[in-house]
């Protein structure tokens, strides 16, 4: 099933991946029933060409791509799809122009002005079909914006409002920074911006989604459609501080 359709019936939830580029990775990922994997090119270490491939594993194993790329560029929102992400965020989004370009470079014709190419987008398949294809793809890309400001939460509305986003994604960490709050995400001034930008979503209908912790997750489980919690760093650090708690009580 195409996620954008799964998130029509229910909440789906994926890993976020910054430093894990092995593909190893994608099949637990799927094994283990995540819905998505979330790459971070913003942060994360993992080179396109990498990417690529792990995509094109992931797509043929039946476990889609989403990536945050590092900037509103032309040259990295159009590419990243073409690699064979189903969805494509990008970063700090402060108002409608940015959104409306972000689509432009997202959609083909007639929401978008995104140049055509085959390739691991097409499943390397014949040339040709250009129509049906981009149609296909424009019914299955994810576009969306992350909220991660005041001036993104403050603009939320007009964002929101534009044709071809399909969701907004906030990044609470950066947004308490920019309130001046960066150590407490719960605090309850972000928890009322959070809250903001799920209101908009809902008004405009779009999905909603949070890159953070369960606790935040848990306060926001009724607007939740889009849930990244998961991050290999932290399910690293985890896995091996609890080896090391285990590995101590035997020595005790």
């Amino acid at each position: 099933m195409i996620l954008k359709e799964k998130l029509q019936e229910k909440k789906v939830s994926g890993i976020l991946i910054k430093v894990t580029g092995h593909p190893a990775a994608v099949l637990i990922a799927r094994d283990v029933g995540m819905d998505f994997v979330f790459y971070d090119c913003e942060h994360g270490t993992i080179s396109y060409e990498k990417l690529h491939d792990l995509m094109v594993l992931g797509n043929q194993a039946g476990i889609p791509s989403i990536v945050r790329v590092p900037q509103l560029a032309r040259g990295d929102v159009s590419k990243i799809l073409d690699y064979g992400a189903v969805g494509v965020m990008v970063p700090m989004i402060e108002s409608a122009e940015d959104a409306a370009k972000l689509v432009e470079w997202s959609k083909y014709p007639p929401i978008g002005k995104r140049s055509y190419s085959g390739g691991a987008n097409t499943n390397y398949g014949p040339s040709g079909g250009h129509a049906s294809n981009m149609l296909s793809m424009n019914r299955r890309t994810l576009t969306i914006v992350q909220i991660e400001t005041e001036e993104g939460v403050r603009r939320a509305d007009e964002i929101l409002s534009v044709d071809g986003i399909d969701a907004a994604i906030v990044g609470p960490c950066d947004l308490g920074i920019s309130m001046g709050i960066p150590d407490d995400v719960m605090d309850s001034r972000e928890l009322s911006a959070i809250k903001k930008v799920a209101e908009a979503c809902r008004r405009h209908g779009r999905f909603f989604g949070i890159i953070g912790s369960m606790e935040l997750m848990k306060y926001f489980e009724k607007e939740l459609d889009i849930i990244v919690t998961a991050i290999d760093t932290n399910l690293l650090r985890a896995g091996m501080a609890a080896s090391v708690e285990a590995c101590r009580k035997l020595g005790k």
